[in-house]
């Protein structure tokens, strides 16, 4: 099967520069480096606050997840606030304590849901932004 193809007799610049191939142009480190500050520049100075604090957020998380093991991660909040790291395992841990206690009732009372979830609510703390 060939194809055959006229070109228009009448291309306008616009039709006729798109037509031009350019060549790849292979950059040296120091060129591809400045390339990717240049771009990097535009990106963030389009973006809004929000979108650019959502970015942050995934990179530093991404950065967290995959290069810290446990100790690393307790070193680096540690050094970030001496008292965060011990706070922060509570906050991440007293819910699982919760729902291990909300478990453990539903259990010892047969499924006795409204019972277990009045106990749980009465052991919660009112907090000053109550």
């Amino acid at each position: 099967m060939s194809y055959i193809r006229n070109a228009n007799p009448n291309a306008t610049n616009s039709e006729l520069d798109a037509k031009i191939i350019k060549p790849f142009i292979q950059l040296t480190n120091e060129q591809r480096n400045e390339l990717i500050q240049q771009f990097v520049e535009l990106q963030v100075d389009n973006m809004d606050w929000k979108t650019l604090a959502q970015w942050v957020t995934e990179e530093m998380t991404d950065n967290f997840e995959k290069n810290y093991n446990d100790i690393e991660l307790k070193e680096e909040i540690e050094s970030y606030d001496n008292e965060l790291y011990d706070e922060l395992v509570d906050n991440v841990t007293a819910q699982t304590e919760e729902v291990k206690e909300v478990k453990q009732c539903i259990i010892d009372t047969n499924g006795a849901y409204a019972e277990c979830v009045d106990h749980l609510v009465d052991s919660m703390e009112a907090t000053p932004n109550d």
